[in-house]
């Protein structure tokens, strides 16, 4: 593994390029058979700028995953200031989800695969899900105080929300052929009402 240089003004549009063609690349063939030349010659970079940005092709898809993160996290806040009762609203949000989920397909299963990455903010997956657990949680708390959803835990209540999802969203694309995006929605949806 090679040393990453550190850079004095990083171009955010030149990471941004890195990311880009290794999210598209992973939702064309997959991360395990992904190589830094194909990621760089499909940003029309160089090898030497992807160690400029990135320490190695793991680094790299921790900080797509960081990045993702975040774009999840600002669709599903989105989703869940629609209009609508609480329950509408997190059938917008189930949707956001799912449609996120699909975009990046490949991504999402090899992260859900992976497991336990350490990270400078501790395991990615667990860092990963308390931020979504961060976004859904005003909404379910909304939900109580209106009684829609059962009172309970509403920390306890988002993290299961979002534990179940991403396991269950992760068994359903993995098993397309048996299960409609549409049955899992309503699987999940349900569990609220």
């Amino acid at each position: 593994m090679r040393q990453r240089r550190s850079l004095r003004t990083p171009n955010p549009e030149v990471r941004r390029r890195l990311l880009e063609a290794a999210d598209n690349l992973i939702h064309e063939q997959g991360f395990p058979a992904l190589r830094i030349e194909e990621i760089v010659d499909r940003a029309d970079l160089s090898i030497g700028t992807f160690y400029l940005y990135f320490e190695s092709k793991d680094d790299l898809f921790i900080n797509l995953v960081i990045e993702n993160t975040g774009e999840l996290q600002r669709r599903l806040e989105a989703a869940s200031k629609t209009a609508g009762s609480v329950l509408q609203r997190l059938g917008q949000v189930l949707d956001t989800y799912l449609d996120f989920v699909k975009e990046h397909e490949r991504g999402f299963l090899y992260y859900h695969s992976v497991g336990h990455v350490d990270t400078t903010v501790g395991p990615l997956s667990v860092w990963a899900c308390n931020q979504s657990a961060l976004t859904l949680r005003p909404l379910l708390e909304e939900g109580m105080a209106r009684g829609e959803i059962r009172k309970t835990d509403p920390e306890l209540l988002s993290q299961a929300v979002v534990g179940l999802n991403q396991h269950i969203v992760s068994y359903w694309l993995q098993h397309q052929d048996v299960y409609t995006r549409e049955q899992i929605k309503s699987f999940l949806f349900h569990l609220f009402g």
